[in-house]
């Protein structure tokens, strides 16, 4: 009885003991795994650990901006700083500052010539001192600096650079007012494309009552990556390196022959040299002789003559129109990217007025110029036209039918086997660029716009990165690849927890 009882005190002990010896192991278990999240949650954090499985890649960087950028990698002659201005633990704990902080990390990691910094403006407002701005707003705690530091002059007293607020990392829906998409990574890669390279010149002329201050047109052009200036032609004569010379909406005429300084000459001048025009005219804006000669010399004319359709609008007055997308001849080219979607976004002419080609071809001199449209009304013959300040309608408008509300004429020669290229381009519309229309992605406008900048300026410009839509921030991979993920992080925990399992099951087996 004693050896029995004995045996059982032992046995009742073992069980204590290897059940005491199973909590333990289990408790350490949950301990090392809540460790191992900590220490890889860290880690993560500090070395960009991140997948970005959403389709418009919202949190990383695509490869369109290591392709223009790639060619850096290993300079000695600059470096870039993406300057925040408060301490990175200040940063995390904002959720618009830590993605703008998250993706400037990423283009640290990515790029050896890229470097995040950090400073207290509060305490140090002469920290930024140094840094040349183009713009005239004080910064904040949330700004943030894009800085060109020039490796072969370490001791500049001034440096280049330009200066963000939060909110223009961001795009707001211009109905509703709230955050619509991010715009991190095209902001980043624009403004080191602009601080970095050779950038392309485009001219907004004045003097002529030209809309030009304020305009989104312009900001267009300078987050294109092209150094955007005021020109008036009857003091300035363009710079070589221009590349683009946009004409919006002017109330009067240019100067000509007949007048001391010719402006007209010298936009001839600067298209003969490949240069690119854009023209924006709307049916508030009257007929101007000079200007209108030159635009008819590349075979285009603007209708004095207002376009509606009642069918093809946003506005019941029947003047917000539905442009039609061209799919033949040069023009057709401009839009090509958009024509290949399954749904094709609108694309707005406001307040238009129709553009005539006045011929298809003709041989000038050595070039070839050739006209096309590029947005045109509804195939269907839905609008119709109404003359300016009443009267009959100009030659060469029907009162109803398919107008052109956007041309393009393109002159291209050869120099040593070589083709060269100058453009015209003429829209019937001064809103073309509203805010309304390139504020948001429901409208093609902004694409439209990008499309012409790059055949215009033949160069390397960020034009392909599109914000990144936060509606679409879901995760869209295959229904296989969803499988996948699925048996991962359910079969490996699993599979962790069987195993400790039946280590801790046979040793208390067989110990």
């Amino acid at each position: 009885m004693n050896n029995n009882l004995y045996a059982k005190k032992i046995q009742k002990h073992r069980r204590l003991k290897y059940g005491a010896f199973a909590v333990g192991l289990t408790a350490a278990g949950i301990a090392l795994v809540v460790i191992i999240n900590a220490v890889f949650s860290a880690l993560a954090g500090k070395f960009l650990w991140y997948i970005d499985m959403t389709k418009e890649q919202v949190y990383g960087i695509t490869q369109q901006s290591v392709d223009l950028l790639d060619d850096y990698q290993g300079t000695k002659e600059f470096s870039i700083s993406i300057v925040f201005c408060q301490y990175e633990d200040q940063l995390v704990s904002d959720y618009t500052l830590n993605l703008v902080h998250n993706i400037a990390k990423q283009y640290e990691e990515k790029f050896d010539f890229v470097q995040v910094e950090y400073v207290d403006i509060i305490n140090h407002p002469e920290a930024v001192n140094a840094y040349l701005t183009t713009t005239v707003s004080n910064p904040k705690t949330t700004s943030v600096y894009i800085v060109k530091n020039d490796l072969t002059n370490p001791n500049e007293e001034k440096k280049q650079s330009k200066i963000f607020s939060i909110e223009s990392f961001y795009t707001f829906d211009s109905d509703s007012g709230s955050v619509y998409a991010f715009n991190g990574e095209y902001r980043i890669t624009a403004a080191i494309l602009q601080l970095v390279g050779d950038n392309p010149i485009a001219y907004f002329v004045t003097g002529h009552g030209e809309t030009v201050d304020g305009t989104v047109m312009w900001s267009l052009f300078e987050d294109a990556g092209y150094d955007v200036r005021k020109i008036d032609l009857s003091k300035e004569d363009p710079d070589d390196a221009a590349k683009v010379m946009v004409i919006n909406c002017p109330k009067f005429d240019y100067l000509g022959a007949d007048d001391e300084v010719n402006e007209i000459k010298k936009i001839d001048n600067f298209l003969s040299s490949f240069g690119g025009l854009m023209v924006f005219s709307d049916a508030e804006c009257g007929p101007l002789p000079e200007l209108d000669e030159l635009l008819s010399e590349w075979g285009i004319a603007f209708g004095q003559a207002k376009v509606i359709d009642y069918d093809n609008s946003l506005s019941v007055d029947g003047t917000e129109l539905i442009a039609d997308y061209a799919s033949e001849g040069a023009g057709s080219q401009l839009t090509s990217a958009l024509r290949e979607l399954e749904s094709l976004p609108k694309t707005i002419v406001k307040n238009a007025k129709p553009v005539s080609l006045l011929y298809e071809d003709r041989t000038v001199g050595s070039s070839v110029r050739t006209t096309a449209a590029v947005l045109t009304t509804s195939p269907d013959k839905t609008a119709h036209a109404t003359a300016l300040g009443g009267g009959s309608l100009p030659e060469g408008i029907s009162e109803s039918g398919v107008y052109n509300l956007m041309a393009v004429s393109v002159d291209y020669r050869y120099i040593s086997n070589e083709p060269h290229y100058s453009y015209v381009l003429a829209a019937g519309t001064a809103s073309f660029a509203d805010d309304k229309y390139i504020g948001g992605r429901q409208y093609g406008n902004r694409d439209v716009i990008f499309s012409i900048m790059k055949n215009f300026s033949r160069k390397t410009v960020p034009l392909d990165l599109n914000f990144k839509v936060f509606e679409d921030e879901s995760l869209t991979i295959s229904r296989a690849e969803a499988n996948r993920w699925t048996v991962i992080c359910t079969a490996l925990p699993t599979a962790v927890v069987l195993i400790i399992g039946a280590v801790v099951y046979t040793r208390r087996r067989y110990l």
